[in-house]
């Protein structure tokens, strides 16, 4: 009989290391929706960019809200500027308050945020905290040293963090509603259960929780999931997550329609 070959040892690590990557990109959008869900808005903010920062790897950050021309920092960690601070918008940050703006990464750069003033970055990222396509603040990670750059499906799942993020600014934040109408056009493809679902994936949640949620099998979640990806024509579920967020899907998994 012809013998099968297994896989070799470096297959079967590369495949542990993405199960490892996966399983903490899925804790870290569980525990910013863990933290949305039973936090003030204020230690939620400072609460998700301790998990950003954990997940990334870098030093400092903080999460800026758009205030009339101006960022006022809503939560800091590390040597940055400090919670409560109104500054001009300027530069790469003010590139991230554009609504088209997408992920920006900064490389050995001084940066607006660091302290001392002029203090250089190994590396900046800087997401947009958009809400209903509209860009209202920034996350921004930095760390002193070089480190690399992340790679895609971490910078998706920071991204959605982001968008969390954006739903959880303070009210002064000006966030625009979602339209009702343009909501329920983009659910209207949607079955009852694929909304509740859908209303499910911003916490963060598996495939199992969310099944355990519903009273459903989770092989029926991964079904779900599958044709809401296709329906909205996206890549993956995290940037269903993201959808979920701008179309108004946060706390409770209600929308605004």
């Amino acid at each position: 009989m012809p013998r099968t070959s297994s896989p070799s040892a470096q297959t079967l690590r590369e495949h542990y290391r993405e199960q490892q990557a996966n399983t903490a990109r899925l804790r870290l959008l569980h525990e910013a929706g863990q933290a949305l869900a039973a936090r003030e808005a204020a230690t939620a903010l400072d609460a998700m960019l301790g998990f950003a920062l954990a997940f990334s790897a870098f030093d400092c950050g903080s999460v800026l809200a758009g205030d009339n021309g101006a960022l006022r920092v809503q939560a800091a960690r590390g040597e940055v500027l400090p919670a409560g601070m109104r500054f001009p918008a300027q530069g790469a940050l003010a590139a991230g308050l554009k609504d088209e703006a997408g992920v920006l990464v900064r490389r050995n750069s001084v940066s607006q945020m660091l302290l001392p003033a002029g203090a250089m970055a190994g590396i900046e990222l800087l997401f947009p905290l958009r809400s209903a396509g509209r860009a209202l603040g920034v996350l921004q990670l930095a760390s002193r040293r070089p480190l690399p750059v992340p790679g895609e499906a971490d910078l998706a799942a920071l991204s959605t963090l982001a968008s969390m993020l954006a739903s959880a600014l303070p009210q002064g934040a000006a966030r625009p509603a979602v339209p009702a109408a343009q909501s329920a056009k983009l659910l209207t493809p949607l079955t009852p259960r694929e909304r509740e679902v859908l209303g499910l994936l911003p916490h963060g949640l598996t495939n199992a929780d969310i099944a355990l949620r519903l009273g459903i099998a989770p092989g029926t979640v991964k079904v779900h999931v599958e044709r809401i990806i296709h329906k909205f024509g996206l890549a993956d579920r995290t940037q269903v997550a993201a959808r979920a967020v701008e179309l108004g899907f946060g706390h409770s998994g209600a929308t605004n329609p």
